[in-house]
């Protein structure tokens, strides 16, 4: 019977998707000729939304049919996101609304219009759920892997099948509009100065070092990514280019259901189980994820030091370097949150996330100094052993209350947050030279804390006819300290002693006080207006001693960041829009703390206390359409960043073969870009995908009097295909091209990646088998760099061995389940309105 069932279900679907494309494409004037033609060229639009009859949740993407009297099909439309659908040309008449979703019962929906141009609102429709349905049959729709939104777009990841085994760095490389270097560094739209979250909350874990962190978060718990780069005034000021937030899975269903999945590689080995269980008003949630990683290469520079008369230069020596390093990362991931629903007006959340990690790097740097004419002065040559072990540990909480109002969209949500990262690391280099004699020992252990606690209060107002209003307060009180005990000696058998110049005992504090006011208003259902404007006052205080001297740090400063936005909707679901915001990016701790990192004695890194944040100015015009199953988006943006953050180097002084690395203020950072992107449903189980950002940058500095200019064109290009069979057998491709990077003082080579996923799915779509492999064709991806400075020409290579080859396997397991919730009924009683 449940066989039947399945194939008279799967039959049903074949049909009404057929009868669908057949009605929205031109031959659908065939049936019903006098409404159809009614429909093309008058009428009003007609509005409502559909959501779920028990949790009163919106009802995404479910099918809406419009009919004649007799049943006969006119036309139909899917629901977006937020289950919101618009039947743009609607005659006077009545009508049966067919609304349908797998996992409902369809409802007949009778509706009139009447004569006139009033647009007709629906409010809300409740579907009633058929659990028998979910009991036999295995739901097979599938969200696109790219959605439109009206701040920005959203990668599902749950539905790219590459991402299996994988771990949230392999995940963000995907999204459009981003792209990932060779360090792990995520940069959007041309820079790599973005905010990143995580179900909406900022993280102490992602603040510290990105690149490592997102190692440590399995792929499997990832839902979804949004790339916001429209934000709003609600939103946090910082992150110049944008907000990512990064969306774990999380289950609103009644039951219980979970997953487990193994993954097997050759650069990492991974574990991740998730459980879900929720009764009536109570949802309990967990993840569990243990993560072994490697990672392996190597790489050489020349460096060319010359002096310079009367424009001429004559070189003056050759240094070479290369060196080796292998990484071995483990980590822990675990998460706990749960939500309670009092009543339909009061729902109180909170979720505890640890992470615990070991880092082990092990790197060997050779140095080798060349006179003008080739002869290698080996009494300089020098070789060094370099091991660094670190310890990371952290645990983040948060407790989210949110009460509703009777009146629609009024709510009131307050939040805490604290979040707590700490890290220990242990530091060692040996140095030989020519003859294998120890010639320099040194020791370092760092003890490192990063400490945040926020408050938010954020309300929301309707105003009836009038729009929207959004208001809120939040306190965001940062610590950071690291203290740095370093020891050295200049042989194996002297004693190491202390070296006051390299030990450092830093702390920093950073209070940022913000309110914020945000407007809309939406008129006819076709434009839409949001203007606001967000007030924070930092005030950041710090002190560190160096060499045995100590410095305080007082630097209070306020800024006001307004923000705009302007949308028209047109038929087929074409949307223009217009948004400008102003946004803040303020020195993290690794670009304040002035401890010197001297393992590479030719390029020491330290970093600038003196920093000031830098302030950007965004504008973009973007422009999406949804043709049947296939979605365009194109954008036009301007960002420029004022008192940009950037690294430089510079040699210690003229005629001098070392070089320091710090970050400082540098001047204007203006970046003209344009993106396109298109995304496609084919042959109903199919989806192909291509993305392109070109954008146009222009670096402006001084130094002393001089003005320092670089200017270029630059591009990241995407894609992806993918299918899936009748079998449950699906496969995916994906790839991404990032055209050559440069700075004030630098330019990179390109960089490159792709992937193929393959899986087969078994009992009943409950596990999985999955093949991914990256990058198979070549075994590393050569970049290199060049950096001019005022003495010297430095030419780097840097060799990534990053052929990736992992095989996944997951099981699915528990039974979901749509019930009413007879509690919440009297509450409600039918229709969603409360009883007299």
């Amino acid at each position: 019977m449940a066989r039947r069932n399945l194939l008279f279900l799967q039959c049903t679907l074949v049909s009404l998707l057929l009868a669908g494309s057949l009605l929205l494409s031109s031959g659908s004037a065939g049936a019903a000729p006098a409404i159809s033609s009614m429909w093309q060229t008058g009428g009003v639009l007609v509005t409502g939304t559909v959501v779920d009859a028990a949790s009163k949740a919106p009802v995404d993407f479910a099918t809406v049919a419009l009919q004649d009297q007799e049943g006969k099909p006119i036309t139909g439309v899917p629901c977006d996101a937020h289950g919101t659908f618009t039947l743009p040309k609607v005659g006077p008449g009545s009508y049966i609304l067919a609304i349908s979703f797998i996992g409902y019962k369809t409802k007949l929906h009778p509706i009139t219009v009447p004569t006139g141009t009033a647009p007709v609102q629906l409010g809300q429709i409740l579907l009633e759920s058929d659990s028998k349905a979910l009991e036999e049959v295995v739901v097979t729709g599938e969200k696109d892997l790219i959605q439109q939104t009206d701040d920005g777009m959203v990668y599902n990841a749950e539905n790219d099948i590459t991402n299996i085994g994988g771990t949230a760095a392999d995940v963000l490389k995907k999204v459009p509009s981003l792209a990932m270097d060779i360090d792990g560094n995520v940069e959007m739209r041309g820079s790599t100065k973005v905010k990143i979250l995580i179900n909406g909350k900022p993280s102490t874990m992602l603040a510290d070092n990105l690149a490592e962190a997102l190692q440590q978060i399995p792929a499997d718990l990832i839902k979804s990514v949004e790339v916001i780069t429209s934000p709003s005034a609600k939103y946090d000021a910082e992150g110049t280019a944008g907000v990512i937030n990064i969306i774990t899975k999380q289950s609103s269903m009644e039951g219980m259901t979970g997953q487990v999945t193994a993954t097997a590689g050759n650069r990492s080995n991974n574990l991740n189980t998730n459980l879900n269980l929720r009764r009536k008003k109570f949802g309990l949630r967990g993840s569990v994820g243990g993560n072994f990683n490697d990672r392996v290469g190597d790489a050489e520079s020349d460096q060319v030091y010359f002096r310079e008369e009367n424009l001429i230069q004559t070189p003056t020596k050759l240094i070479q370097q290369s060196s080796t390093f292998e990484n071995n990362g483990r980590s822990l991931f675990t998460q706990l949150g749960g939500d309670y629903d009092f009543n339909e007006q009061n729902n109180l959340s909170a979720t505890v996330r640890l992470n615990r990690s070991r880092n082990l790097s092990d790197r060997t740097l050779s140095t080798s100094q060349f006179t003008p004419a080739g002869e290698e002065q080996v009494q300089n040559y020098r070789f060094r052993d370099i091991d660094n072990l670190n310890h990371h540990h952290g645990v983040e909480t948060n407790l989210h209350y949110k009460r509703r109002f009777q009146k629609k969209g009024q709510e009131l949500a307050v939040m805490a947050i604290f979040n707590q990262n700490g890290s220990e690391s242990e530091y060692s280099l040996t140095e030989e030279n020519n003859t294998q004699a120890i010639t320099r020992l040194e020791q370092s252990d760092n003890h490192s804390t990063n400490r945040e606690l926020t408050f938010q209060a954020d309300y929301a107002h309707p105003l009836e006819k009038l729009g929207h209003l959004e208001g809120g307060v939040r306190a965001v009180l940062r610590h950071a300290g690291s203290d740095y005990d370093f020891l050295f000696s200049r042989s194996a058998q002297a004693p190491l002693v202390e070296d006051p110049a390299r030990s450092n005992l830093f702390t920093y504090d950073q209070d940022v006080y913000s309110s914020y006011l945000s407007y809309t208003y939406r008129w006819k259902k076709t434009y839409t207006l949001r203007v606001g404007g967000r007030y924070e006052y930092t005030a950041v205080t710090g002190h560190f001693t160096t060499n045995h001297v100590e410095t305080d740090l007082e630097k209070p400063f306020h800024n006001f960041m307004p923000n705009i936005m302007l949308m028209k909707r047109f038929k087929n679901d074409q949307r223009l829009r217009f948004s400008y915001s102003t946004r803040i990016q303020r020195p993290g701790m690794q670009q304040l703390n002035p401890y010197r990192n001297e393992s590479n004695q030719l390029n020491i890194r330290y970093g600038n206390p003196n920093l000031d944040a830098e302030i950007t100015h965004n504008a973009e015009l973007n422009y999406s359409w949804l043709l049947k199953t296939t979605n365009f988006n194109a954008s036009a943006y301007w960002r420029q960043t004022n008192n940009d953050i950037s690294q430089y180097q510079f040699p210690i002084k003229e005629n001098n073969d070392t070089l320091h690395t710090t970050f400082a203020n540098l001047g204007k950072n203006a970046t003209y870009g344009s993106s396109l992107s298109v995304s496609s449903r084919f042959w109903q189980k199919g989806q192909a995908g291509l993305n392109l950002n070109l954008f146009y940058n222009d670096l402006t500095s001084f130094r002393g009097r001089e003005v320092i200019q670089r200017a270029g064109f630059m591009y990241n290009l995407s894609g992806n295909v993918s299918y899936r069979f009748v079998n449950d057998f699906s496969v995916q491709t994906a790839g991404s091209f990032n055209s050559p990077r440069l700075s004030l003082q630098s330019r990179s080579t390109y960089t490159y990646s792709y992937s193929l996923g393959l899986r087969k799915e078994f009992w009943k779509r409950k596990g999985g088998l999955s093949l991914n492999v990256e990058n198979f064709l070549f075994s590393n991806n050569a970049i290199r760099t060049t950096v001019n400075n005022t003495n010297s020409y430095n030419h780097n290579q840097n060799n990534n061995y990053n052929r990736v080859v992992r095989v996944s396997f997951n099981y699915r397991f528990g039974k979901m389940e749509f019930k009413r919730d007879k509690a919440l009924e009297r509450l409600t009683g039918e229709g969603g309105k409360k009883k007299g």
